[in-house]
């Protein structure tokens, strides 16, 4: 009996290990970028500090206390727009003609 593993051996051991580093590489990265998304969650994008969601005619926008911006989610802003005819919706409704125009 011969106490050196045979070539078929070492090449299987070979191949086990190298899927097991990368499954745990993957794993590592999914991980890291779960991380990293949560980190900024509800967090201002101008300036960092933490967004509170409030309630303007029915629709959920997210505020920042510090640097005073507002920010919209998909669809929101549309959604404002739908329900003000005129005074600021005039002025959304030609931002967002100018977004979707650029």
């Amino acid at each position: 009996m011969t106490d050196k593993p045979s070539r078929n051996e070492e090449e299987f051991f070979a191949k086990r290990d190298a899927e097991i580093l990368k499954a745990r590489r993957e794993a590592a990265a999914r991980a890291s970028k779960d991380e990293e998304r949560r980190s900024h969650h509800m967090k201002c994008p101008k300036c960092g500090a933490n967004l509170v969601t409030e309630e303007y005619h029915g629709i959920q926008v997210d505020r920042c206390h510090e640097c005073l911006g507002v920010w919209f989610d998909a669809g929101e802003a549309e959604s404002l727009l739908k329900k003000e005819a005129t005074g600021l919706g005039g002025i959304l409704a030609s931002l967002v003609r100018g977004v979707k125009a650029g």
